[in-house]
């Protein structure tokens, strides 16, 4: 039975990867972010300025937001690897504390139907705050096993949730990029400062929203002073508690 689960467990992190390596090596050409506006300055002037806020996250536009996307395909591996050579969620492991698996699993399952739904802004909204939600419970129950994967993928999940979150209410309300942008960073940040006191000693969760609010700030800055004030906010509010979670 321990065998199948780690079977499961790899080949989901497998679908994960997968789904979204084919996503991410297929650039859409509607995206069009500040990085790649200031690549290209002798473009026409008249470009598209909204910018899909969700795939920036899954299709990367610069090098730090695929250096985050690599990171989190390798963690889940390598988390997958580890568990199959030393079960963590074994019972005489555990002692009695809940199972991570479930939630885990669930996580991925949603992460890698992801890259397929960012055409369905409310369903990509639910999906992904629920594959967040799911990745922070899996998180805290994962504090002192040693798997640091699961609390960064869940604060790459928040911040992903937290742009499709911003990216429907752009849909909806006919918000302008800025507005998208600072939406995107500043919720994110709120509900991850109560997660990381929640979740505990693991710094990993702060350490990803981190990570991508500097990508995000990279790939949005340069449409409005605004964005960057959002962008610093929203890392200071994460290194606070990244300080006080990792002393």
């Amino acid at each position: 039975m321990k065998r199948i689960g780690s079977v499961l467990h790899l080949m989901v992190a497998a679908v994960f990867v997968i789904c979204g390596v084919a996503f991410a090596m297929h650039p859409d050409p509607r995206i069009i972010s500040d990085a790649a506006r200031l690549a290209a300055p002798m473009m026409p002037s008249a470009l598209p300025t909204g910018i899909a806020i969700p795939q920036l996250y899954l299709n990367p536009d610069n090098l730090l937001m695929w250096m985050l996307l690599i990171a989190i395909w390798l963690m889940v591996i390598l988390d997958a690897v580890g568990q199959w050579i030393d079960p963590s969620d074994a019972e005489q492991v555990r002692a009695g504390r809940l199972r991570v698996w479930p939630m885990l699993l669930g996580a991925l399952v949603l992460g890698a139907a992801w890259p397929s739904l960012t055409e369905h802004p409310a369903v990509l909204t639910v999906a992904s705050i629920t594959g967040a939600v799911a990745a922070t419970i899996g998180a805290r129950r994962a504090t002192g096993r040693h798997r640091p994967m699961i609390g960064f993928f869940a604060g790459w999940a928040t911040a992903l949730a937290s742009a499709a979150l911003a990216q429907l209410a752009a849909e909806q309300f006919d918000l302008s990029a800025q507005a998208v942008s600072a939406l995107a960073i500043l919720p994110a940040a709120a509900f991850g400062m109560a997660a990381q006191s929640w979740i505990g000693r693991s710094v990993g969760y702060s350490a990803a929203l981190i990570w991508a609010f500097c990508g995000l700030a990279i790939s949005t800055m340069g449409s409005d002073p605004m964005i960057a004030l959002a962008a610093i906010i929203g890392i200071s509010a994460m290194a606070t508690v990244l300080i006080r979670a990792a002393s």
